[in-house]
């Protein structure tokens, strides 16, 4: 019984974002040798139709900690945006017209995709138009331990801020269950280094690092990496 408890209350707090914030669907791809070009050409001509169809896109290449993934990304206002972006997807000629072909000749393929939601209720697809420097890293939570690891998440957030990073916490839906990806952004990489080296030996953040040591463990890092806007 505790167990469906823990499982019933990761559900309403995922469904719960995903209704009211920002919404984002990630499709992880990887370029087939010497088709990185193309790849890029397929995105940005797949961006044009969903753009159309009401979603943001952006196209972020992974750097360092990853090899050599590229996030295809959407995301939209509100749960409402989202499912209206879908159906018009799937009336869509030139959508199907679009994928026909790219299946035929494709440049890469598909390692991943998943759905996650804003925990922070403000944040609009719009807020992230533009080019960014990212700093991702993504966490596997215990049952039963969200709301805890999002408290925590939350402490560490004006820390980082206070360092120079722009915040954003992403519960996962479908595709990562029990996942949460805590992104730092950044407009370029002179920032994010500046932001990082405020963080060393002595800092707010090397205190909170050590006072965390002291907490009981609720989660799991299963992924460290960094990235950059490549396309909106």
């Amino acid at each position: 019984m505790k167990i469906l408890r823990n499982i019933l209350l990761t559900t309403i707090l995922s469904f719960t974002a995903f209704t009211y914030s920002d919404v984002a669907e990630v499709y992880q791809w990887k370029a087939f040798p010497g088709k990185s070009a193309e790849m890029m050409e397929s995105m940005e001509r797949a961006a044009e139709i969903h753009r159309k169809q009401g979603a943001h896109v952006s196209i972020d290449a992974h750097n360092v900690g990853s090899t050599q993934l590229v996030n295809y990304v959407l995301r939209w206002d509100d749960g409402a945006s989202y499912a209206a972006t879908k159906d018009a997807q799937t009336n869509s000629e030139e959508w199907v017209e679009f994928w026909a072909e790219s299946s035929a000749n494709p440049s890469g393929e598909m390692m991943a995709s998943f759905q996650g939601a804003n925990i922070d209720q403000s944040v609009m697809a719009s807020d992230f138009d533009g080019s960014y420097v990212y700093s991702v890293a993504v966490w596997e939570v215990q049952p039963g331990k969200a709301l805890e690891l999002i408290q925590r998440f939350q402490t560490a957030e004006k820390i980082l801020e206070d360092a120079g990073a722009r915040v954003e916490i992403y519960q996962g839906g479908w595709g990562s269950v029990n996942e949460f990806h805590y992104v730092l952004m950044y407009e370029n990489w002179a920032a994010l280094n500046e932001s990082f080296t405020k963080m060393g030996p002595g800092s707010d953040w090397a205190e909170y690092m050590a006072s965390s040591a002291q907490q009981e463990i609720i989660s799991t890092q299963t992924a460290f990496f960094t990235a950059q806007t490549m396309g909106q």
